[in-house]
C-alpha cells in the first residue's frame, strides 16, 4: 500500500471507493461521501496537501481528508470523510490514512484537529470536545459525538466555542449536512 496525494484524476476512483465504504440501500442519493468528496476539492477550506488517498498499486483503495475549520475564532482542521474500499476495510488501511493526515497536520503547524465520529478514533489519540466547551449545533447528539485531538498543547486553552466546517459542510441555507 502507498500513500499518496489526492490528484485530481483520482477523483472517478475516489468517489467509487468511498461510494464502496458507504453505500447503503436506500442512502441519499444528493448527499452522501462520495459526492461530498468532489465538493470539498471545490470549498474554500480545501488544503491539497491535507487530502491523502491509499493505492494498492494503481487501483484507489482508500480516502482522507482535513479541511479548514474554525472553533471560536481558533484555526483548525476537520477530519472526513474518511472512507476505504470494503474489501480493504479492516486491513490498516484507514488508520495509515488518518496517521498519515495527522502527521502531515503537524508538519504544517495546525494547532488542532476536530471530527464528528465514534470510539474509532480514539486509538490516534482524539478525546471528547464536550470538555473545552466545544459545540457544532443546538443539537445535543451532534454535541456528543465532537472529538478533537489537540496538536499544540497550548491549544487546549485556547479552543472553545462553536465548531464552524468550511462552506463545504453546509446546504444552500446554511444548515450543516
Amino acid at each position: 500500500m502507498e500513500l499518496k496525494t489526492f490528484e485530481n484524476l483520482y477523483l472517478q476512483e475516489t468517489k467509487t471507493v468511498l461510494k464502496s465504504a458507504f453505500f447503503r440501500e436506500g442512502s441519499n442519493e444528493v448527499f452522501n461521501e462520495w459526492e461530498f468528496a468532489e465538493t470539498v476539492l471545490r470549498s474554500d477550506g480545501y488544503v491539497p496537501e491535507l487530502c491523502v488517498i491509499a493505492l494498492d498499486g494503481e487501483a484507489v483503495i482508500g480516502y482522507n481528508a482535513l479541511t479548514k475549520a474554525v472553533i471560536g475564532g481558533q484555526s483548525g482542521l476537520a477530519l472526513g470523510p474518511l472512507g476505504v474500499q470494503k474489501e480493504y476495510q479492516n486491513a490498516g488501511v484507514g488508520s495509515a490514512l488518518v496517521r498519515e493526515c495527522i502527521s502531515r497536520a503537524k508538519e504544517l503547524n495546525y494547532s488542532w484537529i476536530v471530527l464528528l465520529g465514534g470510539g474509532y478514533y480514539t486509538r490516534f489519540g482524539f478525546e471528547s470536545g464536550k470538555p473545552y466547551g466545544i459545540t457544532v449545533s443546538d443539537n445535543e447528539f451532534d454535541n456528543e459525538h465532537i472529538q478533537i485531538m489537540f496538536l499544540d498543547g497550548s491549544a487546549k486553552n485556547k479552543t472553545s466555542g462553536k465548531l464552524v466546517y468550511c462552506d463545504a459542510f453546509y446546504d444552500s441555507d446554511g444548515n450543516l449536512l
